[in-house]
């Protein structure tokens, strides 16, 4: 169950990673550009062909593309066909960034109940797939 916040992670460390750099969406996309490999998601993580848009502190930062389970693309632009808009505090992005955390998902559900992170799904069959990893993750976090 923890692999299901891989796509997370990954936003997260890349939105963090521009943080370290100054903050700039430009040195976010320039990373994600000089990367050697790419990152493939783990089939049973039910995230495929989605974007996410990733706010903080509700300004916008950076927009991912996913396809065929791989991050294909990273974008400085807000995506008009957005599956996912990702909220996170500023506060967030700077433990992660230095190291702090350590992604779990008793970690997940408490920075979902805190408000520090927040998934907002646009369309009624992402909003009931996000309401179903949800809670899945809820549950798991009771034998975490």
């Amino acid at each position: 169950m923890r692999y299901i916040l891989f796509v997370l992670v990954l936003c997260l460390g890349f939105v963090s990673a521009g943080f370290e750099l100054g903050g700039s969406c430009d040195e976010i996309v320039s990373a994600f550009e000089d990367m050697d490999e790419e990152f493939v998601i783990p089939s049973g993580i039910p995230f495929g062909d989605d974007i996410l848009d990733i706010y903080v502190d509700e300004g916008f930062v950076v927009s991912f593309e996913l396809v065929e389970k791989k991050l294909t693309g990273v974008s400085c632009e807000v995506s008009e066909d957005v599956d996912y808009n990702v909220y996170i505090s500023e506060e967030l992005a700077g433990d992660i960034s230095e190291g702090n955390l350590v992604m779990s998902v008793d970690l997940y559900n408490e920075m979902k109940d805190s408000g520090d992170l927040e998934i907002d799904a646009v369309g009624f069959g992402k909003s009931v797939k996000l309401g179903l990893v949800n809670f899945g993750l809820w549950v798991a976090g009771w034998f975490a």
